[in-house]
C-alpha cells in the first residue's frame, strides 16, 4: 500500500512538473518577446499591436527567445539563472518556472513540435552548432545534424534550419524526420551569404519565412540584410522588406498568416519590433524602450485545444487552421 502512494505521488509531481493542467491561457492574441531594459534581458507579452507591455520575468538573471507552446499553456525559454544558458518553462504569466533537463548544459533556440509532445534546440559542440530534439518529460537528447536553429514544419515530418555556418555560404536546409533525408534548399548553390536568425514556416505550411544577405566581402553588406518569404520548395522568393535602410531580421509570422514581425536597427546599436501586413500595408513600429528581439506570437483562435485529442495530433494542425 506504502508502495502504491509513493508510486502515485511520484507521478503525480512528474505531471505537475513537466505538463502543469492549470496554467491559465491567454484569451487574447499575445505576442511574446525578450528585451533589455534596465540592465538585463527579460521576456515580456505584449498586444499585436505593440499595447500592453508586461515583462513577466522578475529574476536577476538573463532571459530570452520565449516560445508559446501549441495551446498557449506555456512558455519555452532560455537562460543563465543557474550559471549556464539552458532551456526553461514557464507559465504565460511568468510563474511556475522549471528546468527542461535534469542535467544543466549550454542549450538554446529552442522550438515546440506542433503537437506540443517534442521540442527542438542547438547545442554548440566543437565550435559546431548541433540540431537536437527531445520529447518533453523524457531526458534522452536526440542529435539530429550540424546547423541550426530549427523550426518545425506544421505537420511535424520536417525540420528547417540554417546550414553553412562556418563557411559563410549559408543554405536553408529540410530534414525529414522519418527517413532523415535533407535537401539544401535555398540558395541552390551555395554562395557566399548570410542569415542571421531562425527560418519560419507558416502556419500551413506553405511558405518560409527568413532573413538573407548576399554581398561579398560579407562585412561590408551586413546592413543589406533583410526579409524575404519564399513557397516551400524553394520557388517564388519575394522580397518583404527593402533592403535600403537599416537591416531587417528575425521574421516571426502571425498565426493567420497575413503577417510578419521582424527586428530593425533603428540607431545606436539598438533594435525594435515591427509588424508588416502581407498585403502591402505599411510597417508599423511597435515597441520603442531599449533593446527588443523576438519572441513568438500567439493566437487563442488558432491553438490547439488544452486538452489535445489524438486525433488532432494526427492531423496537419495547418490545414485545421484553415477551415
Amino acid at each position: 500500500m506504502k508502495f502504491q502512494i509513493s508510486c502515485i505521488l511520484s507521478l503525480i509531481l512528474l505531471s505537475a512538473n513537466i505538463a502543469p493542467g492549470f496554467a491559465k491561457v491567454p484569451e487574447t492574441p499575445k505576442i511574446a518577446f525578450w528585451a533589455d531594459r534596465g540592465g538585463t534581458r527579460d521576456i515580456y507579452l505584449m498586444n499585436p499591436d505593440g499595447t500592453d507591455q508586461v515583462k513577466i520575468t522578475q529574476h536577476r538573471s538573463q532571459n530570452i527567445t520565449p516560445v508559446w507552446s501549441p495551446t498557449g499553456e506555456q512558455i519555452l525559454f532560455v537562460s543563465d539563472r543557474d550559471g549556464v544558458w539552458d532551456l526553461y518553462l514557464m507559465d504565460p504569466d511568468g510563474t511556475n518556472v522549471r528546468r527542461v533537463f535534469e542535467k544543466e548544459a549550454p542549450r538554446a533556440e529552442p522550438a515546440w513540435s506542433p503537437d506540443g509532445k517534442q521540442i527542438a534546440y542547438s547545442r554548440i559542440i566543437q565550435d559546431q552548432r548541433v540540431v537536437h530534439t527531445i520529447t518533453i518529460g523524457e531526458q534522452n537528447e536526440e542529435r539530429i545534424a550540424i546547423g541550426g536553429p530549427a523550426s518545425w514544419s506544421p505537420d511535424g515530418t520536417e525540420l528547417a534550419f540554417l546550414t553553412g555556418w562556418a563557411a559563410q555560404k549559408m543554405q536553408i536546409t529540410l530534414f525529414n524526420l522519418r527517413t532523415g533525408n535533407r535537401k539544401n534548399l535555398f540558395p541552390p548553390k551555395a554562395i557566399p551569404s548570410w542569415m542571421s536568425s531562425r527560418v519560419q514556416w507558416s502556419s500551413t505550411g506553405e511558405k518560409l519565412a527568413f532573413s538573407w544577405f548576399h554581398g561579398v566581402p560579407l562585412k561590408d553588406f551586413v546592413e543589406t540584410e533583410t526579409v524575404y518569404t519564399m513557397n516551400r520548395d524553394g520557388t517564388g522568393v519575394t522580397q518583404i522588406i527593402e533592403e535600403a535602410g537599416p537591416r531587417a531580421t528575425s521574421p516571426v509570422w502571425s498565426p493567420r498568416g497575413d503577417a510578419l514581425l521582424y527586428k530593425r536597427s533603428v540607431g545606436n546599436g539598438s533594435y525594435q519590433i515591427f509588424k508588416i501586413s502581407l498585403d502591402g500595408g505599411v510597417p508599423k513600429q511597435l515597441t520603442d524602450i531599449g533593446w527588443n528581439h523576438l519572441g513568438d506570437w500567439f493566437d487563442p483562435a488558432y491553438a490547439l485545444p488544452v486538452s489535445p485529442k489524438p486525433n488532432l495530433l494526427t492531423t496537419t494542425w495547418g490545414k485545421v487552421k484553415k477551415k
